[in-house]
């Protein structure tokens, strides 16, 4: 079994029902609530990089085709939250059911977060991203609501949250 640590959580309703993890070498995972038990709550979890966490959290991949294609064989993980531990353990993709699967057509929509907080909150980033990958961190910007101003010749950013 791993253990994981809480990064971030996308969606909550008295628990987090969508959360980000990490183990102890930096791995994340995309976990999903299926079950709540007498011996904790139930998430099916994914291994996932950083850039297709970013295409999900850009509203640009359906949270079941994270489940169902992962990036790597042997990604899938069960994770039970009890005793205030979240642990992993793998599980295989034949032992999967439909009931611990997230229903098709689930795409991530950062507004809902904006919309559900009490107090909106503002940090600034500066961040130095490479001319060729300039479309694409307009458009992950662009979707999650972010403003953005460039500095100097170089294609700087300035990312308020």
């Amino acid at each position: 079994m791993r253990r994981l640590t809480l990064t971030s959580t996308f969606e909550y309703y008295d628990v987090p029902q969508i959360f980000t993890a990490t183990d102890a070498t930096g791995t994340r995972y995309l976990c999903t609530l299926y079950a709540q038990e007498s011996d904790g709550f139930h998430y099916l979890g994914v291994q996932i990089s950083e850039p297709r966490l970013m295409a999900f959290v850009g509203g640009q991949l359906d949270l079941r085709d994270a489940y169902l294609h992962p990036e790597v064989s042997d990604a899938l993980y069960t994770v039970c939250v009890a005793d205030e531990q979240l642990m992993a353990e793998p599980i295989p993709p034949t032992d999967i059911s439909e009931e611990m699967l997230p229903e098709a057509g689930y795409f991530f929509d950062a507004d809902d977060l904006a919309d559900d907080a009490d107090e909106l909150q503002s940090d600034t980033y500066q961040l130095e991203v490479p001319v060729h990958d300039r479309v694409t961190f307009s458009t992950l910007i662009s979707r999650m609501g972010w403003h953005a101003s460039s500095i100097g010749k170089s294609f700087r950013k300035i990312v308020a949250l």
